[in-house]
């Protein structure tokens, strides 16, 4: 069979969102599977568009995410830096650079290779607040031995937009 024939009439549009709790929704129908759920939860991605979407080695659909990309639900100090734990259990290196103070103080930082935002939860923030400081140059983060002084950011959904 011609590929071109499989595809033809399928759309990778579906009525799956995320809402900014982290609840996943399949229309206005809760998706309750706890395994279902945190696999969503590490599939998203950005398309090449800048949509958001869901994408594992088989396939990729676009959703609708609202907030932020990923949740930092951990950190774990390393020899080079800082660990991170996101929703979906997905683990990365935490790119100082892309650090951020979001609205209200919230702490963000870009994920999946710079594409995605990710805003940090009550627990990861209260695990770094050894490593939070203010001085008279303001707010920063001790990474190693370097202060990183995360700008602040007015919109720090648009993170990783462009980026692919």
């Amino acid at each position: 069979m011609d590929p071109a024939q499989f595809i033809q009439g399928r759309t990778r549009e579906t009525e799956i969102r995320r809402d900014a709790r982290g609840r996943w929704f399949n229309g206005d129908d809760p998706i309750a599977h706890p395994n279902l759920a945190r696999s969503f939860d590490s599939w998203v991605d950005r398309a090449e568009d800048g949509r958001f979407c869901l994408s594992n080695t088989i396939n990729w659909a676009y959703v609708e995410i609202e907030g932020p990309a990923y949740f930092v639900k951990d950190v774990e100090p390393t020899a080079d830096g800082i660990r991170l734990l996101l929703s979906g259990d997905v683990r990365e290196r935490l790119d100082p650079d892309s650090l951020r103070q979001g609205p209200e103080g919230a702490l963000w930082c870009v994920v999946r290779e710079g594409r995605c935002p990710a805003r940090f939860d009550n627990h990861a923030v209260s695990k770094m607040s050894e490593w939070i400081g203010e001085d008279d140059d303001g707010v920063y983060v001790l990474i190693g031995r370097e202060k990183v002084r995360p700008p602040e950011e007015d919109a720090p959904l648009s993170l990783g937009l462009g980026k692919r």
